[in-house]
């Protein structure tokens, strides 16, 4: 995948004023920044899922022995190790795909789950992200909670 961002940062690359963190890159040789501080430099960031790039610092805290440690998956078919479920992982034995979130210290299923990029977090497959308050809310359908409140 072809970086798309490029940042000009004076203060570390270390928040979302990056505009490389806040799309979820490392900075690169392209990037006018100083002193960076990106936390996903030198991160392979394809083979890891939205939620594991946004909590790179619990990521990078983990021992060889965490990420050797088996999960049992949701469907009770298999256990897989940690950092085998890192992005998408599809079960040996009923193709289920799960994935593991760090907003939730767990293993989920990925039909029923999902990771909003904006907040940051991950939700259950009933919530979606309204453009128009720029919040998460809960509902299959519209309108969103937040925004009939403010009728």
């Amino acid at each position: 995948m072809e970086k798309t961002v490029h940042c000009k940062c004076k203060s570390g690359c270390n928040n979302k004023r990056c505009v490389c963190l806040r799309y979820n890159e490392p900075c690169d040789e392209s990037c006018e920044c100083s002193n960076c501080k990106n936390p996903l430099n030198g991160i392979n960031i394809e083979g890891l899922s939205i939620c594991t790039i946004q909590n790179i610092k619990k990521f990078k805290a983990l021992s060889n022995d965490q990420l050797e440690a088996k999960y049992e998956l949701p469907c009770g078919c298999e256990e897989v190790a940690l950092k085998d479920m890192l992005d998408d992982y599809s079960c040996s034995k009923c193709d289920e795909v799960y994935w593991y979130s760090f907003c939730w210290n767990d293993v989920v299923q990925d039909s029923c789950t999902w990771h909003c990029e904006i907040c940051g977090v991950c939700r259950d497959w009933r919530e979606w992200h309204c453009e128009i308050c720029n919040k998460c809310t809960y509902g299959v359908s519209l309108p969103c909670e937040h925004c009939e409140d403010s009728d």
